[in-house]
Order: C-alpha cells, then sequence, then structure tokens
C-alpha cells in the first residue's frame, strides 16, 4: 500500500519534491538567495571598511537574513502549492528590490561608483540620518550626522 505522507512529513514532501523538480523553473528564489549573500558579504565589508563591525549587528543581521531565506525557501513551493505563484514573487521582487537599494549603498560607501547609479543615490539617500562626505582622497564615506545639542 502507497500512502502519502501527512502531517509534518507531508510538509517536508512538498518542500523536498519542489526542490527536486520545480527549482529550475523558478530561478527568482535562487537569485533572491544571492542577492542577500551578496548583501551580506558588503554589509560586512562596508563594516569593517569603517570600523564599525560589531558582533551585535553581525548577530542581528544573520538572523534577519536567514530568516528571509529560510522564509521564501520553505514558503515558496506552499505559495505555489496553493497557486499563490504572482503573489510570492512579488514579494520576492519587492525583496530584491530592498536589498538592491543596501547593496547599491554599500557599494557607494565603499568607493565603487556605478555610472548613473551613482548619481540617483546621492541624490535620494536619507539626508536625515547620513551625509555624504566629500573632497576626500580615500572612497566617499557615509557618516552619521552629529546630533545638535
Amino acid at each position: 500500500m502507497d500512502q502519502k505522507p501527512d502531517g509534518i512529513f507531508g510538509i517536508i514532501e512538498i518542500v523536498r519534491d519542489f526542490y527536486d523538480h520545480g527549482i529550475d523553473e523558478h530561478m527568482i528564489v535562487f537569485v533572491l538567495m544571492v542577492v542577500v549573500a551578496l548583501d551580506i558579504v558588503l554589509g560586512v565589508s562596508r563594516a569593517w571598511a569603517y570600523h564599525e563591525f560589531s558582533s551585535r549587528k553581525w548577530r542581528k543581521g544573520l538572523v534577519s537574513h536567514t530568516a528571509m531565506i529560510l522564509i521564501v525557501a520553505v514558503g515558496y513551493p506552499f505559495a505555489l502549492y496553493m497557486n499563490l505563484g504572482p503573489v510570492i514573487d512579488t514579494f520576492i521582487v519587492a525583496m530584491m528590490a530592498a536589498y538592491g537599494s543596501s547593496i547599491l549603498a554599500s557599494l557607494s560607501a565603499l568607493g565603487v561608483e556605478i555610472p548613473g547609479l551613482d548619481h540617483f543615490i546621492k541624490q535620494n539617500i536619507d539626508h536625515e540620518k547620513f551625509q555624504l562626505k566629500d573632497g576626500l582622497k580615500e572612497p566617499k564615506k557615509l557618516i552619521k550626522k552629529k546630533e545638535d545639542k
């Protein structure tokens, strides 16, 4: 008798079956994971370059990024199973845009200039929290403004 798994084993079976057969047709999941990994690497590089690396920020960032990867990796097969593919795809694209803006800000802070995008980043940065330093021979840095006392 061939019985389908139920309960937690049914959930595991849906996810396992997706990654056995369906991931090739849904590269958006893999692309998001690559974007998240790139954001981690650039964020750590930025913190290291500006001597702002702290274990508390590292743990917080690692937990939130890992949670995003796990939610998408496990939730995506279920969304497809429930015929909610367009909804989860929209969520993933929004997350890629958010992580992409973080990647661009980190690249700009590290001194990597991307023609066209660099001007856009400088125009749209949150000037309340950060101030761009100009006139330096080293890479342009984002520094926190000192609070007026």
